[in-house]
Parts: C-alpha cells; structure tokens; sequence
C-alpha cells in the first residue's frame, strides 16, 4: 500500500494503465483526457517548465500538421489533436515522476509478473473458470463490457480467448505483456549494471517466456546479446556459442519463431486479394498480418515519403470491402510520419539509451534493434508509455547512480 501511496509510482501506473489497452477504461478519450487534466494540474502546482525538446517537438508538429492540412486530399484535425494532447500528457507525465521513471517501470513489470503467475496458471487449469473470474465486474457494468466475448479483464490481468495457452498480464494481450516486459527488463539490467542473478531480472524473463511472444523472444534475444557481449572475454568464448546454437535450436523447431516467421511471410500476396478482390468476411475485419502490413504500408510511404500521411487514415490504402487492420508498427511509423519522422523517432530513443547507458557499456544499438523488433511486432506507438520514451532525455542527469 505504501508504494501505491508514492506519487511517482501511482503516476506511472497510471501512465502505463492508459496504454494496456485491455479494458475501455484504458483507452477511452475520457481517461485520457482526465489523466491530463490531471497532470496538468500537478504540473503547474510544482511549478515545473517546459523543457526546449518539447518545445521544439511541438513547433515541428504543428509545422508539419498544418503542411498535411494544404496537401493530404483530407485532414482529420480530430485525430490529429487528440494524438497531441497524448504527447503533451506523456511528456508532462515524465517530467513530474522524473528519473525515478526507470525504478518504477521496473517495479510494474515486476510486480505485474508475479500477479500474473497464478492467474495465468489458473488459465492453463480451467480456462473457462478464469475468464468468468477475471471479467466478473465486466459482466455486473455494462459499460466494461468490451469484448467481454473475447476478452476478460480485472486491470491487473487479462484472459484472451486468442490466446488459451499464453500469459497477457495486464496488457491486451501477451505480445503487449512481453513488450512491456523488454522495456522493464533493459532498465533492470541498466539498474543492476548487468547482473542476471537478480530477482528482478529472473521473475521478469520467466513472464516473458510465458507469454509465448515470437517478437518478445527475438527481441530478448538481442538483450542477452548486449548481456554477453558486454562480459569478459573468458565468458563470451565459454558461454555465447552455446548460447548462439541454443537460439538458433530454438529458432527453427519453435511454432512461435521459424514457422510462425514462415507463415506471415507465406501472406505476403493475400492483401492483393484483400485490396483489389471483392471477398466474403462476415465481420468485415480482417488483420494484414506483419508482413502484408508492412508491405501495404511501404506503398503508402513510397507515395508520400518525407512527410507521411500524419493522423489521416482515411487518406491511406484501404479496401472496398472490408477495413483492414494493420499491425506493423514500424511500418506504421514510416507512413504516419515519414522518412524524416521516423528518423527523429528512434533518433530520440537512442538519445535516452546513451544518456542511461552513461559510457558503461558497449554495444548499445543492440537494445535500438530491440525496440525496432517490438515495434514491428504491434501499432502501439501511439500508446502514452510509449510515446513517453521519447522525451526521456530530458530526465536523465548528466551524472547519475542507480539505486538498486
């Protein structure tokens, strides 16, 4: 309860609450826009000032908004702002909790691991059971029931019909979950000056491991990587080509990894059908997959590459008969922003990973690759925590120590 009771740590629950996207609570524009009137209250009362960084991100994004407003055929100024305000909110978030950001990011994902562990157990025994369990207030309010059919969530945990056998955590689902979880794991290892016998480091990879995720195993394959190759010489001839041939053994006999790989790649002319064939989908839904995303996305971004399509969907590529969703967030960056976005987008995350690497370690683009993994895997860089990881520099001292 104390924890709870700290300010920093309630508002990064907080900020991490609006981007599990689990529940209609989490990402109605409501909360949002309470969560901001609320830090902006907090804001002003500790007489913070805006730093330059935003400054200057918020002058480039009107800049180029008003740009889209003369060239796109239509502009959604809705969107456009309300995307803005989510900016606006994340970067006031992170500069009221400040740096201790990376302690309580580590403490969620920690904590959040072991809330999940029974929870997720008691799916593997009785999924049904679980379901009812955990949507039970969803099915006493109506207003919580969003894809209660699908979907059961108790904002601490979430039981997706998709995903029987897989732990989601309190996130959507268990990609969601294993992203997060990266993200807490990296600033664990930063904390801890890379030490993987930490219990903080074991509880958060075997919650990553239970989430069954294809990208969050690739993506933790790079930070054991960056692990390895940042030891003594004596233990990277000893233990990383073990470590290599065993993910390379992983790799090719794992449902989750090589053939999953293989499958989206297998898709990768079936949006020709979607786009340009008239089809029979009794939902009217039907997801792209990673590879048909990116590709239907690339095409875009070849049509309007330096400055991209902005918050205007209805501008980009869609079929007559059903709407297509797309679900490749790193293809997803390049049209919503452009080259030239999109450059300054991990520009700025890879400014905050070598403040917080502070000259400690080699090796730091490993964890850049990391972040392109996660990205590629879902469209949730819109989300508030992750649109907060790019004003992170503004947070990090030039001389710091780690309290672990």
């Amino acid at each position: 309860m104390k924890i709870l009771l700290n300010k920093s740590f309630f508002l990064t629950i907080l900020l991490v609450f609006n981007s599990t996207y689990s529940s209609v609570l989490s990402f109605s524009y409501y909360t949002i826009i309470f969560s901001l009137i609320f830090i902006v209250f907090i804001f002003i009362k500790n007489k913070l000032l805006i730093d330059s960084l935003f400054l200057k991100f918020s002058i480039l994004f009107f800049l180029v908004s008003i740009f889209l407003f003369f060239s796109l055929p239509s502009f959604d100024l809705y969107l456009t702002g309300y995307n803005y305000l989510k900016f606006l909110y994340a970067y006031l978030s992170i500069k009221i909790i400040g740096f201790s950001f990376f302690h309580n990011i580590v403490k969620i994902g920690f904590y959040g691991s072991i809330i999940s562990f029974p929870f997720f157990l008691l799916q593997l025994i009785n999924f049904d059971f679980a379901f009812k369990l955990v949507g039970y207030f969803q099915n006493i309010f109506d207003f919580l029931a969003w894809r209660s059919d699908q979907i059961a969530n108790n904002i601490i945990f979430t039981v997706n019909s998709d995903a029987v056998f897989r732990n989601s955590g309190f996130m959507w689902e268990p990609k969601g979950f294993s992203n997060f979880l990266i993200i807490a794991l990296i600033f664990r290892l930063f904390q801890n000056n890379l030490k993987l016998y930490d219990k903080y480091v074991i509880v958060i990879i075997l919650a990553i491991i239970t989430t069954f995720s294809t990208a969050g195993f690739i993506a933790l394959f790079f930070v054991f990587l960056f692990y390895f190759l940042n030891k003594n010489l004596r233990i990277i001839f000893t233990i990383f080509p073990f470590f290599l041939l065993f993910s390379v053994y992983i790799f090719f006999t794992n449902d989750l990894l090589y053939k999953k790989i293989l499958y989206e790649l297998s898709l990768n002319e079936e949006y020709k059908t979607l786009l340009y064939e008239k089809t029979d989908y009794n939902d009217k839904n039907y997801s792209l997959g990673r590879v048909g995303s990116f590709i239907v996305d690339f095409e875009d971004f070849l049509k309007r590459p330096f400055f991209g399509y902005g918050f205007s969907r209805e501008n980009r590529t869609q079929s007559a008969y059903v709407k297509l969703i797309r679900v490749n967030g790193l293809s997803d960056l390049f049209v919503v922003y452009g080259f030239l976005g999109f450059i300054l987008f991990f520009y700025m995350h890879h400014i905050f990973l070598k403040l917080l690497n502070n000259k400690r370690f080699r090796f730091i683009n490993l964890l850049s690759l990391a972040f392109i993994v996660l990205y590629f895997a879902t469209t949730m860089t819109g989300h508030p925590f992750w649109t907060s990881l790019l004003f992170l520099s503004v947070i990090i001292p030039n001389k710091y120590n780690f309290n672990t």
